[in-house]
C-alpha cells in the first residue's frame, strides 16, 4: 500500500504513543466482540432453552479468536522480521477493522439459521489472526526506539492498549445499552462494531508516520549482506531459542488467564446470580479505569526494579486473588464483583507493565518479532483459547465456579514458576536481566 511522505521521524515517545494508539484500537475491536458475546450473541446467534448453555456457547467462541492468534503471530512476525514492523502492523490493523465492521453487518440466527453462527465464528477467527500480529510489532516499535535504561517505561506504552481498549469498548456498548431492550437487540449492538471504521482510519494515519528503528534497519542490512541465505525466523527460533520460548510462554500465561476474572466471571454472574447484563460493562469500565491509573502511576518506577521478581509477584497475586474474587461475587453480589475484579486487575499491573520489555529481551534482533509473537500467542491459546472452551464445558457439568477459579490459580502458578526459572538463568550467567539483549536460556 502506498505510504504518504513523512516530514520528520517521530521521537521515541511519539513512536511509543503511536504503538499505544494502534494497539488500543485493535483491542477495542477484540473486546467489543468479547463483551457483546456474553450479553447479546447468546440470544441472537446461539438461542437455546437454557440461558446458561446459551451464554457458555457464546463465551466459548472467544476461544476461536485465541486459537487463531498463534497463526497470525507467526505469519505477521515472519514478514515483520524480514520486511519491517510498520508494514505488518498496518496490515493487521486493516484486517482487524474489516472483520469487526463485518460482524456489525451479520444477519442473526432468526434470519439465516446456523449459518449466522458459522459466519460469526469465522470473523472471530480473522480477528484472532489480526491481533496475533499486533502485539509483537507494537512492543518492538516502542522498545527498539527507547532510550538506554528506559525499556520498561517505553515498552509499557503498548500495554496501555488493552485497558484503554476495554474501557472504550465498554463505554460505547454501555451507551447503546441505554436504548430500550428491543432496539438494542435489533440494531443498537451493531453500532459499536460499525464505529471501528472510524478508528481504522485514525490508526492508519497514525501508523503512517512511524519509521523503522535503527536496530531493525541494521539487522536487515546485515541479513542482506550475509553470504548464506537467511533462515525462516520461526525455524531459527524453535531450533536455537526453544528454552527462551518456554520461559516466554510461561511468564505470559497470567496475561491471558486474567480473562477468567475479567470476562468469564462477570458473564457467569449474570446467569448464576441473576445479575443484569449491564453489570458486565460496569465491571469492565471500573476495572479498566483502575488499570490505566495504576499503570500511569507505576511505569516510571519499574526500570530500576528486578523485572523477574515483578513478574513472579504478579503470577502469585493472580493465583491467590482469583478464588477470592469468585467468593466475593457470590457473597456480596454486584458490589463484590465490581470492586473485586477492579482490585484484582489493578494488582497485576506491575507485572503487566514489565512483560513487554522482558519478552523483547529474551531474543536477538533477527528473531525478536517472531519470538515475542510466538510466546505471547501460544500462551493465548493455552490460557485464553482452550481455557474458555474448557471452562464452558466444565461449568455446564458441575454448575460451579470452582473449575474457573482452579484454572486461574494454575495459570498464576505457572507464571510464578517461569519467572523464578528465568531469574535463575540470569543469575547463573551473571547477566543483569534488565540489560541483557538476549536470553541465556537459548537451546
Amino acid at each position: 500500500m502506498p505510504e504518504p511522505p513523512m516530514p520528520k521521524p517521530l521521537t521515541p515517545r511519539g513512536v511509543a504513543t503511536a504503538a499505544l494508539i494502534g494497539t488500543a484500537i485493535e483491542w477495542y475491536d477484540f473486546f467489543v466482540y468479547a463483551t457483546t458475546a456474553v450479553i447479546v450473541f447468546n440470544q441472537l446467534f446461539f438461542p437455546t432453552d437454557n440461558p446458561l448453555t446459551s451464554m457458555l456457547l457464546a463465551f466459548s467462541t472467544l476461544g476461536v479468536g485465541f486459537l487463531a492468534r498463534p497463526l497470525g503471530g507467526v505469519l505477521f512476525a515472519h514478514f515483520g522480521d524480514r520486511v519491517g514492523r510498520k508494514k505488518t502492523l498496518v496490515t493487521s490493523l486493516i484486517l482487524m477493522g474489516t472483520a469487526t465492521v463485518l460482524v456489525g453487518c451479520l444477519p442473526t440466527y432468526d434470519q439465516i439459521g446456523a449459518a449466522a453462527a458459522v459466519a460469526l465464528v469465522a470473523l472471530r477467527f480473522v480477528q484472532g489472526l489480526a491481533v496475533g500480529g499486533e502485539y509483537g510489532g507494537a512492543v518492538l516499535l516502542a522498545v527498539e526506539n527507547a532510550p538506554p535504561g528506559k525499556k520498561v517505561f517505553y515498552g509499557s506504552f503498548p500495554q496501555f492498549g488493552s485497558p484503554v481498549g476495554i474501557l472504550a469498548s465498554a463505554l460505547v456498548i454501555s451507551v447503546f445499552q441505554l436504548l430500550p431492550e428491543h432496539h438494542y437487540l435489533s440494531w443498537g449492538w451493531r453500532i459499536p462494531f460499525l464505529l471501528s471504521i472510524v478508528l481504522l482510519i485514525v490508526g492508519l494515519v497514525v501508523r503512517a508516520k512511524i519509521d523503522e528503528s535503527e536496530e531493525f534497519t541494521r539487522t536487515r542490512e546485515s541479513i542482506a549482506d550475509a553470504t548464506s541465505p537467511p533462515r525462516v525466523p520461526v525455524v531459527e527460533l524453535l531450533t536455537r531459542h526453544w528454552k527462551a520460548v518456554l520461559l516466554g510462554v510461561g511468564v505470559t500465561l497470567t496475561t491471558h488467564g486474567a480473562y477468567v476474572t475479567v470476562s468469564f466471571l462477570p458473564a457467569y454472574a449474570t446467569v448464576a446470580y441473576d445479575m443484569p447484563s449491564s453489570i458486565v460493562t460496569t465491571t469492565l469500565i471500573v476495572a479498566s479505569i483502575g488499570g490505566i491509573v495504576t499503570l500511569a502511576a507505576i511505569v516510571r518506577t519499574l526500570d530500576n526494579k528486578d523485572r523477574d521478581r515483578t513478574i513472579a509477584r504478579g503470577g502469585l497475586i493472580f493465583a491467590v486473588s482469583a478464588p477470592i474474587l469468585f467468593l466475593a461475587t457470590q457473597q456480596f453480589g454486584e458490589i463484590g464483583l465490581v470492586v473485586g475484579v477492579a482490585a484484582g486487575y489493578m494488582a497485576i499491573m506491575p507485572y503487566y507493565a514489565s512483560l513487554s520489555s522482558a519478552l523483547a529481551d529474551l531474543f536477538p534482533a533477527e528473531v525478536k518479532y517472531t519470538g515475542i509473537s510466538v510466546c505471547y500467542q501460544i500462551s493465548s491459546v493455552l490460557a485464553g483459547g482452550l481455557l474458555p472452551i474448557a471452562l464452558s464445558a466444565a461449568t455446564r457439568y458441575v454448575e460451579s465456579w470452582v473449575p474457573a477459579a482452579a484454572a486461574a490459580v494454575t495459570t498464576g502458578a505457572l507464571t510464578l514458576t517461569a519467572a523464578i526459572l528465568s531469574k535463575r538463568a540470569h543469575t547463573q550467567s551473571e547477566v543483569p536481566a534488565a540489560a541483557t539483549p538476549k536470553t541465556t536460556a537459548e537451546g
